[in-house]
């Protein structure tokens, strides 16, 4: 109940928000009217005044009345004849020198003396004049022209004038006119607010707009507390709209709303999106840092219509992929100890072994390779590659390095995940286990005083990294010209295939494969994918 009073309440201050904009524009349009028309109509009136005595002054009779010195009987009909032609003209009054009346509309006027005072200024000379008088028949707005002789000289003046009383009449008329046409207006307006309501529910779908208002701040807090970031764009790639989870990838002072897609995101597939009309499926994106998971989908005001913009949903994996790798990691962590208990216990039947045969010292050095690999080793590693295959993969390595007396270790920082690989990890483990069998048949070939390996993978979901470092003697430059090449090895007959694999893996996904190698130092390898290459 409470609520539908609310809804009304707003509805209600809409209307006569409308009807009060409406009215005021009516009231000042009418009123500018208004003045406007009062203004022209008094113009009118004393143009029409001054153009009367202008036209009396002029005529030749008037001017040879006052050379007379005495009244015309023919100007006397003449002037009358002016009179009821024009009905703006209330009196008109013909007077010599000394104000002497020879013409008046009144005829009882006529002989006497003009002794208003108004007409010195024109009887010395002024220009032309209106003014406003008053007589024993009401105010009048008066027109004074001088009547001169052949040789320019002043010999009289014509005043015509009209009693302000015509002019109130027809203001009065004016006014009246024009509120008529308030009230018509007025009435429309209250229709037009009516049907504007109307149209504007209609336009909305059959909603109220309180109704509309209230469902908008209830989505727009809905929006606000999705976890997943969402940011609408127009068709033209302008930010719209982005609710609280996607400001919080940029930081509160990131303005978003105006700015293009391609700015922020810069691996986004907009235009691909509007051209086609096809969601995009969630890919991997680096966001200010933080990894994500982007889908992007058409925006449609209807089913089948073109598409309006997009609409991307952002997952942020940071809390995911913490959650995710600590499960996976306890069970990588406790597969390897499996394993690795299982190795320990094989290696206690072979130290067993030469102990009962009496080969200490190959008792002795097993016991020292078996140092060389720990639990804490194994366990880091698993923590570390949480791709099962590449994992097996390392710790077997670091199993068989260590038989042979090699450290093998796993370079700090390294990271690898399913969801950034880049490659197939079938393809992953051909590169990365003929790198490490490579390195440690290099080290275990000769003497060398420090037999280390060092192997780092570092995934990204726009970037997978590997590399592979030894301590070994290096490679010739004769060996390094062909070393790619099938069948090219320096360790014998039916060899040579490692390194042709892993260019085979390069080049099948784009990728990029650097040596570095110095004689009696070490080699390193480094294989480089990209997305936008492996794409």
């Amino acid at each position: 109940m409470v609520e539908s009073k609310s809804q009304n309440a707003l509805e209600r201050k809409l209307y006569r928000s409308f009807l009060l904009l409406s009215t005021l524009v009516i009231l000042l349009s009418l009123g500018i009217s208004l003045y406007l028309d009062v203004t022209r109509q008094r113009n009118q009136v004393d143009a029409s005044i001054s153009s009367s005595a202008a036209y009396v002054s002029k005529l030749p009779s008037v001017v040879a009345m006052l050379k007379a010195g005495y009244p015309d009987p023919n100007v006397t009909r003449n002037i009358d004849a002016l009179c009821d032609s024009i009905p703006d003209i209330s009196a008109t009054v013909i007077c010599d020198q000394s104000g002497l009346r020879f013409y008046h509309t009144d005829r009882q006027k006529t002989g006497e003396s003009y002794v208003d005072g108004e007409e010195r200024p024109i009887l010395e000379g002024a220009e032309p004049y209106i003014t406003t008088g008053f007589s024993t028949m009401g105010t009048q707005r008066r027109a004074f022209h001088a009547i001169r002789s052949e040789d320019g000289s002043i010999i009289g003046f014509v005043m015509v004038s009209v009693f302000t009383g015509v002019l109130t009449a027809r203001l009065r008329d004016i006014v009246v006119i024009h509120l008529v046409i308030l009230s018509v207006m007025l009435l429309v307006s209250f229709f037009l607010t009516h049907a504007i309501l109307r149209f504007l529910r209609r336009t909305l779908m059959g909603f109220r707009p309180e109704e509309l208002l209230s469902r908008y701040l209830r989505q727009d807090e809905v929006l606000g507390a999705v976890a997943e970031g969402l940011v609408a764009s127009d068709s033209a790639g302008h930010v719209l709209f982005a609710n609280s989870a996607a400001q919080a990838l940029f930081g509160e002072g990131v303005q978003l709303i105006g700015r293009p897609v391609s700015e922020l995101f810069p691996d986004s597939r907009q235009e691909e999106v509007l051209r086609t009309g096809e969601a995009e499926e969630r890919r991997s994106w680096i966001v200010c840092g933080r990894s994500v998971l982007a889908g992007q989908i058409p925006i449609r005001e209807q089913e089948n219509a073109a598409p309006q913009g997009v609409l991307t949903i952002l997952y942020d994996r940071t809390e995911m992929l913490h959650m995710s790798d600590q499960l996976f990691g306890a069970q990588s962590m406790i597969d390897a100890l499996r394993s690795y208990n299982h190795e320990f216990s094989n290696k206690l039947h072979v130290i067993l072994g030469y102990l009962e045969a009496g080969k200490i010292q190959e008792a002795i050095r097993s016991i020292v390779n078996s140092n060389l690999i720990s639990g804490q080793l194994i366990c880091q590693t698993a923590d570390q590659l949480r791709v099962s295959e590449l994992c097996a993969l390392m710790i077997g390595k670091m199993l068989h390095a260590a038989e042979r007396g090699i450290q093998l270790t796993l370079a700090e920082g390294s990271c690898c995940i399913e969801q950034d690989l880049l490659i197939p990890a079938e393809d992953m483990v051909t590169v990365m286990g003929n790198l490490l069998e490579n390195a440690i048949e290099e080290l275990s070939s000769g003497e060398h005083p420090v037999r280390e390996i060092e192997f780092g993978l570092y995934c990204r979901p726009d970037c997978n990294l590997l590399v592979c470092t030894d301590t070994g003697g290096g490679i010739s430059p004769e060996v390094r010209a062909h070393m790619f090449e099938k069948g090219v090895s320096t360790k014998g007959q039916y060899r040579g295939t490692g390194l042709y694999a892993v260019q085979s893996v390069v080049r099948r996904y784009d990728g990029k494969i650097d040596v570095e190698t110095e004689p009696g130092e070490g080699t390193s390898f480094t294989v480089t994918f990209t997305r936008e290459e492996a794409d």
